[in-house]
Order: C-alpha cells, then sequence, then structure tokens
C-alpha cells in the first residue's frame, strides 16, 4: 500500500544523494590556488580560456566583469582584486563547480582581460564555459567605458 508513495520519493532522494555527492568531489578537487590556470588542456571538452581587448583601463574592465559576476545566479567569489579574481559558478539542477579566472593588464590603447573557465568535475560542460566567457564578453561590449591609455 505504501509501495507507491515510497517510489514518487525516489526520484527527489536520488537527486539530493546526487547534489551531495557532487558538493563532496567538488571540494575534493578544487583548486589549491587563485591563480590564473596558464592553458586549458589538451583537447578539453570542459574548458574554455579567451582574451578581449576593450578601450578602457583594467580596473574599470575588471570592475565591470566583476559587476556581471555579481548579478549571476549561484555564484561565489573566492578571491579579487583590483585586475584579477576567482569565482566558482555552479549549474543549475546539479550545481557542479565550475571556476572562472579573470585577468586584466594594459596594452597600447587600452586593456586586455583574459577570462579562463573551467569544469571542476567530468569530461564535457557541453558547452557551457565557453558560453559563459561569450556572455561576458557581450555584457562588457555593451559598456561605455572612459578611454584610458595604459602608461
Amino acid at each position: 500500500m505504501f509501495l507507491g508513495r515510497e517510489l514518487i520519493l525516489l526520484p527527489v532522494v536520488f537527486w539530493m544523494a546526487s547534489l551531495f555527492v557532487i558538493q563532496i568531489l567538488g571540494c575534493l578537487v578544487a583548486p589549491n590556488t587563485s591563480g590564473m590556470p596558464t592553458e586549458c588542456p589538451e583537447n578539453s571538452e570542459n574548458c574554455a580560456r579567451d582574451i578581449m581587448i576593450l578601450q578602457a583601463s583594467p580596473v574599470s574592465v575588471h570592475a565591470a566583469a566583476m559587476d556581471w559576476i555579481d548579478d549571476q545566479l549561484q555564484t561565489t567569489v573566492i578571491e579579487s582584486n583590483e585586475t584579477s579574481s576567482h569565482s566558482v559558478f555552479r549549474t543549475r539542477w546539479m550545481a557542479f563547480p565550475d571556476d572562472v579566472y579573470i585577468e586584466t593588464g594594459c596594452v597600447e590603447d587600452g586593456s586586455w582581460m583574459l577570462v579562463h573557465s573551467k569544469s571542476r568535475l567530468g569530461i564535457s560542460d557541453m558547452g557551457v564555459n565557453a558560453n559563459r566567457i561569450e556572455s561576458l564578453f557581450t555584457h562588457l561590449e555593451q559598456i561605455e567605458f572612459e578611454p584610458y591609455d595604459c602608461p
């Protein structure tokens, strides 16, 4: 008689147990530093990295990127200063952790911004990291920064 009710709860219990395992594994493989990784692993399907040049100061570009991060759901800033940061984004439903690193610096007519986004778990991110970087770049392209010449 009660077997039907128990079966209804089975997917919920499985989902909650999966979330618990993902969080434990995510902590175990967390990077031990907030420094920018040197590159994405060769043939990686769960890492994306791109650079953007903007006519603005490195500090203002990084601040705008941090504003974008603050507006995203399920994000935590691990470490941040005026020109670099490390944040963790969590995917919907299963809350897989993705590490996002941002660095900015000077070029002749403004600044560069390097973004590295990598999933901690799994072998494929189904394009989530590349889409995240593209969304950030689209956001930054819409901002009117004050012109800046790096020293």
